[in-house]
């Protein structure tokens, strides 16, 4: 997929998550997210010969920032489109 297309849906991802995409870099194929209170991490995106496999990494990321954003995403109810694979729904 061409990076501008994966760009185009990272952000159409980012309208339904506290995530922003703050930057790109094509020569790279890196995206890199942002959330507040200081949660970040980055996905290094495959050339077309790797199929999809992407590379997901965190930068150092303050302990308790992550605490507090973890504890803020676990008050609030997920909102499913579809159902998960391998949950019960009961």
């Amino acid at each position: 997929m061409d990076f501008q297309q994966l760009a185009d849906v990272a952000e159409k991802w980012c309208s339904n998550t506290p995530f922003e995409l703050i930057a790109t870099e094509e020569t790279e194929r890196r995206m890199d997210f942002y959330a507040d209170p200081g949660v970040s991490f980055y996905v290094l995106c495959p050339d077309n010969d790797c199929g999809d496999n992407f590379l997901l990494g965190l930068p150092d990321a303050d302990d308790d920032a992550l605490e507090e954003y973890s504890a803020d995403v676990e008050e609030e109810e997920p909102e499913a489109d579809h159902p998960q694979m391998g949950v019960s729904q009961q």
